[in-house]
């Protein structure tokens, strides 16, 4: 067991080395929650609905619509303005998207024979699988605190309330939804032999899974088919926790959430050692 544990961290080590010298992946990581937030986030605010500037109209009758549509809005997204509702998505989003392109290194490292080299070593199998998911949470862990980073000074509404352990407890939301899509990506990142297939994947399957949550929209509005798509959508539990211990917007049962996101990881965990080992068994 214990050699089991060293040999992942010395992969998982390696793994996190390699990502923090490729400079120009780095930089996109970086970039590409900048323009999600800065740009869409704020181009994209519904919040600027209320405002009611049409001249004919009496001062305090407009005020009063501004008013009302305000709080419907706030209503409907839960939070002070739409900024902080989608801020908070992107989190669970981006997450996403790192457990998905994080698996592109496993093609490349059989590409390359490094993978060839590590299966012809008596390193455990285990550990060359749990070491590409570790690296993963590790990207993920720190491209959220700098999301977080960026969001907060243009226009983030924490809830006045929060403690570290609201801060740690959203940390430990996105990491078992990241532990258990990443495994699953990871699995079947073994089982591919071109990155071409992998990022057509990635397309297939994220902007799907993105937009049948409710990372952008809440799922009260949705038509029914599509609402019962999003209430089994990792990223819609995923999403609202966040939200739910860092702008403290009501959830109804968030002890239920994080069941079935930990039931769920722990399926698509066991289904991506599965591929894992039949694609090293191929390999």
């Amino acid at each position: 067991m214990e050699g089991i544990i060293v040999s992942t961290l010395i992969l998982a080590k390696r793994e996190i080395i390699k990502w923090i010298n490729r400079r120009s992946v780095l930089l996109v990581s970086i970039i590409t929650p900048i323009f999600w937030i800065a740009l869409f986030g704020k181009s994209f605010n519904l919040y600027s609905l209320v405002q009611t500037s049409d001249p004919s109209l009496n001062p305090a009758v407009a005020e009063a619509l501004r008013t009302v549509m305000a709080r419907r809005l706030e209503s409907v997204f839960g939070t002070q303005d739409y900024f902080t509702y989608v801020a908070t998505g992107m989190l669970a989003v981006f997450s996403l998207f790192q457990s998905m392109f994080g698996a592109v290194g496993v093609v490349f490292d059989r590409r390359i024979g490094y993978l060839t080299r590590l299966l012809a070593s008596p390193i455990p199998r285990f550990s060359i699988f749990a070491s590409k998911v570790l690296g993963t949470l590790f990207r993920i862990t720190v491209l959220s605190l700098i999301l977080l980073a960026i969001a907060y000074p243009l226009g983030l509404h924490l809830k006045p309330d929060i403690t570290i352990i609201d801060l740690v407890m959203a940390w430990l939301v996105l990491m078992l939804m990241s532990l258990g899509l990443s495994s699953l990506f990871t699995g079947m990142a073994f089982n591919i032999t071109h990155q071409e297939v992998l990022f057509a994947l990635a397309n297939l399957i994220n902007l799907p899974l993105m937009f049948s949550s409710s990372a952008l929209f809440p799922i009260d509005l949705m038509p029914n088919w599509l609402k019962t798509v999003a209430q089994v959508n990792p990223i819609t539990h995923a999403a609202d926790l966040v939200r739910y211990y860092l702008v403290g917007k009501p959830l109804e049962d968030p002890a239920m959430s994080i069941a079935y996101l930990a039931v769920l990881t722990l399926i698509l965990l066991a289904a991506g050692y599965t591929l894992a080992i039949n694609g090293v068994k191929e390999a």
